[in-house]
């Protein structure tokens, strides 16, 4: 085949891949309209009806959650590496932002060694709050879920339909007066993405600079808090939230929206949050602190190292 033609269909194939759309739900379920609202799901998603044997999300988290100092901490691995480029989307119910492959997290008492694929958000309006799992009946303005799945699953479609087929790590997001620094490329996304499938990269910080400075969690099993509402779901929550500035917030609740683009009706993406569940019986763990050491100075993390040792050599004089 002469080049001229190879390097035409090269071309062309490139143009199509470049230009397919992004895949986003149909307009099956909503947030806020009385018809497709959340307690209107079990209506087109009979798997969201509540039972006392079933384990739905999200749910309260209250500080007198039992402790278990059995768990090991959590291990992120490459979390402090930023990665060449993020895809932030419009998917019509939220905010994706997919990474590249390579992250991952095991430890904790979770099953597996998760891979670490995307983190979507949830958010109220300009004058309510829209965190999905609440902390001592306190929700926080935004959360951010960081998604990872299973050995074995390459999507999380199929990882969602086995259990502890997800993992699913909540960040609870305020809102202070200076700006976070590590979320200034994700705010700036937003406002680029208005309508369900828009789609555009961003040059990302490390994924562990979007962590909290304290691995305090609490760990439950649950489900999606979206339909189909599978209870399939490792919830790790981490107590303390982060802290963004109200320009960085603002983004979320002015420019999205969940109508298509060419729809005469304009429907903003505000509150995309599920009501909280009833916890019934089910264990809900919560390890103990554990500070987040990327965020401390060397001499600090120094003095952490120094006492963890003075302390293990006084319990080991004591037997």
């Amino acid at each position: 085949m002469p080049f001229w033609i190879s390097f035409l269909i090269s071309i062309i194939a490139l143009t199509a891949h470049s230009a397919s759309p992004l895949k986003v739900p149909p307009l099956n379920y909503c947030y806020t309209e009385d018809a497709c609202n959340p307690y209107q799901w079990v209506k087109t998603f009979p798997s969201c009806i509540i039972k006392q044997s079933t384990l739905h999300s999200p749910i309260v988290l209250e500080h007198v959650a039992t402790k278990n100092n059995s768990i090991s901490p959590l291990g992120l691995q490459r979390f402090n590496m930023r990665q060449g480029n993020w895809t932030v989307a419009n998917v019509r119910n939220t905010v994706v932002v997919t990474f590249q492959a390579g992250m991952s997290v095991k430890g904790g008492s979770i099953k597996h060694n998760y891979q670490i694929v995307e983190m979507r958000f949830h958010w109220g309006t300009n004058v309510t709050n829209g965190s999905e799992h609440k902390l001592d009946s306190r929700r926080f303005p935004m959360e951010m879920q960081i998604v990872g799945l299973a050995p074995g699953f390459t999507d999380v479609e199929a990882a969602s339909a086995v259990p502890s087929g997800l993992l699913m790590m909540g960040v609870f997001i305020d809102i202070a007066s200076a700006e976070n620094e590590a979320f200034k490329a994700i705010a700036h996304a937003v406002s680029s993405v208005p309508y369900p499938g828009d789609s555009v990269s961003v040059t990302p910080p490390a994924l562990l600079d979007l962590l909290p400075d304290n691995y305090k969690f609490y760990q439950y099993h649950g489900g999606l808090t979206t339909p189909p509402c599978f209870q399939t779901v490792t919830w790790i929550v981490f107590e303390k939230p982060i802290f963004i500035s109200r320009e960085q917030y603002l983004p979320f609740v002015t420019h999205l929206y969940y109508s298509d683009k060419n729809d005469t009706v304009k429907k903003l993406l505000v509150e995309n949050y599920r009501f909280t569940q009833p916890s019934f019986n089910r264990q809900i763990i919560v390890s103990y602190a554990v500070p987040n050491t990327a965020s401390l100075s060397q001499p600090a993390l120094i003095s952490i190292l120094i006492l963890t040792s003075i302390v293990s050599l006084m319990c080991i004089s004591q037997l």
